[in-house]
């Protein structure tokens, strides 16, 4: 009789597992890659943002870090996000401006916070853009540098005439604006470009001279910052789409915790970098007030002509009326 109790006992157990009801949840994993490799300061707050979602989803959801460019390639990674091969990723908009140039807006805030940019309606924008033209989702920006010029040659005033500069297209419009002629040199060469007299100087994240080994290539740091770029973290549209509506408030929310961070974080960061060049003799050159609004201008005027205006006439307009508020004046 006990014998036969018990057994009744463990059917009826394993006959409620199976109920609806009480069916044990099960955990929804995404994949997410970085742009560049998990040891580069580029990718750490986005990696705080995977660290902490999963620690808050408490089972229900687990992100899961599969790599950098070893695993997709800088710049092919947007094509596999569309097709869902991983959930989400944080890239330069440098890297998928061809697709996506209305990325770009995000560099028009001229010192404004990620917090800033996404009050100011910023992120709701874009991500409307991005859904349409490419099926994925604006997360938010868990990256922000101030991009400064690096010389091996002292100038005087906003003019640098007579200067070959390693560029990309994003500092054209100051660089040359300014007299520069502008070169195109992967990072991995621009050590031996500096030092063989290729390009007399670069535009650079101020966060990451030394750590490549350029800063023993200069002599020259110019401040205040040219640019101040901040990158975006996307999401594959139907992945995020097909999350409970707590798991997408989740993910939103984390990442609004993280932007509030990245100034300070990044800051700090960019001051350390300056402490280690300074022990290594590099020079401080200081634009006025004046030459800083020539700068702003060049950059604001060309770049939202090139970036936005023109390469996306449907919609650049109205992202550069968001941003004009960032503007100088």
């Amino acid at each position: 009789m006990r014998s036969a109790l018990k057994t009744l006992a463990v059917a009826a157990i394993a006959a409620a597992a199976l109920l609806p009801g009480v069916a044990p949840a099960q955990q929804t994993t995404l994949k997410a890659v970085t742009a560049w490799g998990k040891n580069f300061t580029f990718v750490d707050m986005y990696l705080k943002w995977i660290e902490r979602v999963n620690a808050k989803a408490a089972g229900k959801l687990k992100i899961d870090y599969v790599g950098g460019p070893e695993v997709y390639p800088s710049f092919e990674q947007l094509e596999p996000l569309k097709r869902g091969v991983f959930a989400t990723m944080v890239t330069s908009t440098a890297y998928i401006a061809g697709a996506l140039p209305e990325t770009n807006a995000t560099w028009f805030g001229f010192g404004a916070t990620p917090a800033e940019l996404r009050a100011a309606g910023l992120v709701a924008a874009i991500d409307k853009v991005t859904r349409e033209k490419a099926g994925v989702m604006l997360l938010g920006m868990p990256l922000q540098m101030k991009f400064n010029v690096y010389t091996k040659k002292p100038f005087q005033g906003a003019s640098l005439a007579g200067l070959k500069m390693r560029s990309t297209p994003i500092y054209d419009p100051v660089l040359k604006g300014l007299g520069a002629s502008t070169l195109t040199v992967p990072p991995t060469e621009l050590l031996t470009a500096l030092e063989s007299g290729i390009v007399d100087g670069f535009a650079w994240p101020a966060v990451a001279v030394t750590g490549p080994g350029y800063a023993r290539a200069v002599k020259y740091k110019v401040s205040p910052s040219w640019w101040v770029g901040t990158d975006v973290a996307l999401m594959n549209a139907k992945a995020f789409d097909s999350l409970s509506p707590d798991l997408q408030k989740l993910l939103i929310d984390t990442m609004i915790e993280i932007e509030k961070e990245v100034p300070g974080y990044y800051g700090a960061k960019e001051k350390s970098e300056d402490e280690a060049m300074a022990k290594m003799g590099i020079q401080n050159i200081a634009m006025s007030d004046a030459d800083m609004q020539k700068i702003k201008k060049l950059h604001w005027e060309g770049g939202t002509e090139a970036f936005l205006i023109k390469a996306s006439p449907k919609y650049g307009a109205e992202l550069k009326k968001i941003v004009q508020q960032f503007a100088p004046k």
